[in-house]
């Protein structure tokens, strides 16, 4: 897997590519959350160009592991996938975000996941 966080003036932006297996990259998730403290930016864009979506079962690791990694409610974090079957997939990860108390949703675009960003909490 390939992986770039980068971060301007409003977001911490992570872009992925290559995941070819079901593991939830939770170490990346961590990765992710140091640079957005050592950067200053609780809200954070993820970009995703992955061969396959994760199972509904790496979804649920995954989210529940954000809490063990150190997210908090703070965080924001907006996924966008590039294919339509990735984000059909991932909508069980909005349901477990909202049920885990962690900040996270599934975009069809960078522009709706800006807006969502910048909002208010829900």
């Amino acid at each position: 897997m390939q992986y770039h966080i980068e971060a301007d003036e409003e977001f911490l932006r992570v872009t992925m590519s290559g995941r070819d297996t079901d593991q939830p990259p939770s170490h990346v998730c961590a990765e992710v959350l140091a640079a957005s403290r050592r950067r200053n930016r609780k809200r954070i864009l993820i970009e995703l160009d992955q061969k396959f979506p994760l199972s509904p079962t790496s979804q649920y690791q995954l989210v529940t592991n954000l809490r063990a990694i150190g997210f908090t409610a703070e965080e924001r974090i907006a996924l966008v996938h590039r294919t339509p079957e990735a984000q059909n997939a991932n909508h069980f990860v909005n349901l477990l975000a909202r049920n885990h108390g962690v900040m996270v949703r599934n975009f069809t675009g960078v522009a709706p996941a800006i807006d969502w960003l910048r909002g208010a909490p829900d």
